[in-house]
């Protein structure tokens, strides 16, 4: 079947990304190949109306840049940006034309993608061709972020033909279709309280949605379209630092629809780009995969500085994945590399230690605590051990993307369950009073935060607590001596996984002055890093304490 020039990107497009022609990743592929069988089926529901689609396609053509170097021209769609808008509004219910079949689309790609551009678009043409009475948002974390593709949009309709651009009425923080006072075009944000309560949204844009926690602001908008004839919910955005979030739980719901793994209602639509699992993030050869405007929009000479950065400074390297690559990471600045700690694992060396340091890490009653024995061989030679206790009610309460990861520490003994809702401290207690009648242990750091009780037991029992406190000024030396002991491989441990995926879970938060302190990503609070904090906690107590050298007699500053 041949199609009008305004389609033909499209088909080719789709038909060279199955073939091989064009590479893609496995999501795209699966999107292109779906694509191509709805347009064939003879026997569902909807059918694709080519003239539909094009109307669209038709008055983007109307739209111009609004900035950079090709501000003023006349925008041309990528193939892509053509397929997309395609199967936006092509495919129609068979007894009703006007009616549109996909209601929800995704649109997964890395920063400078042409998100706002389409964006911007898809929200005057809804407006002007929609449901009568339109009611198009934008929504997004941030008033700013949310008021960009408003505003690219505002700054389109100045550039379009002037009988185009009459039949909308520009406001400061709103757009109207001229003669139709119910219309409305805004930006939302959780920030000033602006949400969709209350409202009949036909379109609604969700930017930057893998960065939106609070799941009632997407949830609010979409009850709310309940009464319209063509509602339409995009999600417009690059991957984000947390899986716990209402769009990761539909970008799941999607790739298992493309894996024929959920049912398919074909009312979802979307092009996921991304790496494949398995591909070296530092190939360029597979940089095209994640950036579907890569020559265009992104330089190459762009990603491999960013690849180089990310080689160099492992700091780099999540935000590097993330919003050049499209890959979920734990955190948006990483501490150190993750792959350092993984090539550190080691069995326990059998000589005798020079010196043994603890270290806990209490947590709320009902979360994870942590507790760091550190043994010391020499000045950059240590072996940590781990162990973590949790209430066992509080297993209920891990995000299902987590869970996998809790059930392995359980299954490897590295985390103990308490019984009951709250964490036993007695349990706790024991396991540092063992630890001192095994070890020579010469200091039992802690963070007085809920730890009054179980150090008042310590203390009586003659053990050597000592209070290390939080704050940066105490946390900035240990922080930056394990990070060079963890790049060194100074630092030996077990391997086990439940450690590996906390230190992944750390950014690391610098001041004026250059000190450090080693955080969890806050955009995630199920993300955990107990144990890396009491791994500093107990470096703290290491470094507090002079190693001496037996061999030589002297000690080493």
């Amino acid at each position: 079947m041949s199609y009008s020039p305004l389609l033909e990107p499209a088909f080719r497009y789709a038909s060279s990304v199955t073939r091989g022609d064009i590479q893609a990743c496995e999501d795209v592929k699966l999107a292109c190949q779906r694509f191509l069988d709805m347009v064939e089926r003879k026997d569902a529901p909807y059918e694709f109306v080519p003239s539909k689609a094009e109307h669209i396609l038709k008055f983007a053509k109307f739209c111009k840049h609004v900035k950079g170097a090709d501000a003023g021209k006349t925008i041309e769609l990528q193939p892509f940006q053509i397929l997309f808008l395609a199967g936006i509004y092509g495919f129609r219910d068979k007894k009703d034309h006007s009616k549109r079949w996909v209601t929800d689309v995704i649109l997964f790609v890395p920063r400078k993608s042409g998100k706002t551009t389409l964006a911007s678009i898809i929200g005057l043409f809804e407006l002007m061709f929609g449901d009568a009475g339109a009611e198009v948002f934008t929504l997004a974390t941030s008033r700013e972020q949310s008021s960009i593709c408003f505003d690219s949009s505002k700054a389109m309709i100045e550039g379009m033909d002037k009988n185009l651009a009459s039949k909308y009425v520009v406001f400061r923080n709103e757009i109207k279709k001229f003669g139709d006072s119910t219309s409305t075009y805004r930006a939302l944000s959780r920030e000033n309280r602006k949400t969709g309560d209350g409202k009949n949204p036909s379109c609604a844009m969700i930017d930057e949605a893998a960065q939106i926690i609070e799941r009632s602001s997407i949830e609010v908008l979409h009850s709310g379209m309940g009464a319209r004839k063509n509602p339409l919910r995009l999600y417009l955005t690059t991957a984000s630092f947390t899986k716990d979030t209402k769009f990761f739980e539909d970008l799941s719901h999607f790739k298992s629809v493309l894996r024929n793994a959920a049912h398919d209602t074909f009312h979802w639509f979307g092009l996921l780009y991304s790496v494949d699992a398995g591909d070296q993030w530092s190939d360029p050869a597979v940089w095209g995969k994640a950036n579907p405007m890569l020559g265009i929009s992104v330089t190459t000479a762009h990603i491999q500085h960013m690849a180089d950065e990310a080689n160099n400074k492992p700091a780099s390297l999540n935000e590097f994945l993330c919003k050049q690559l499209n890959i979920y990471v734990s955190a948006n600045s990483a501490w150190v590399d993750r792959r350092y700690w993984d090539e550190s694992e080691a069995k326990l060396p059998d000589d005798k230690p020079e010196a043994t340091f603890v270290a806990f890490d209490l947590a709320h009653s009902r979360d994870l605590n942590a507790v760091c024995t550190l043994h010391r061989y020499g000045e950059e030679d240590l072996y940590a051990q781990f162990q973590f206790f949790m209430p066992e009610d509080s297993i209920d309460l891990i995000p299902n993307h987590y869970l996998p990861i809790y059930h392995q520490a359980v299954k490897s003994g590295i985390l103990r369950l308490t019984p009951g809702n709250v964490t036993d401290l007695n349990e706790i207690e024991h396991f540092v009073t063992n630890q001192c009648s095994i070890h020579n242990v010469k200091e039992i750091g802690y963070d007085p935060y809920n730890a009054a009780a179980l150090v008042a037991n310590l203390f009586g029992l003659g053990l050597p607590v000592k209070k290390v406190g939080q704050g940066m000024a105490v946390l900035s030396n240990p922080s930056k001596t394990a990070e060079q002991l963890i790049l060194k491989k100074g630092i030996k441990h077990d391997g086990n996984p439940f450690v590996g995926w906390q230190l992944s879970n750390c950014e690391v938060y610098t001041d004026v002055n250059g000190n450090v302190k080693v955080r969890k990503n806050e955009a995630d609070p199920s993300a955990k890093v107990d144990g890396i904090i009491a791994l500093i906690m107990a470096l703290h107590c290491h470094l507090d304490n002079v190693f001496v050298n037996d061999s030589y007699g002297f000690r080493l500053f």
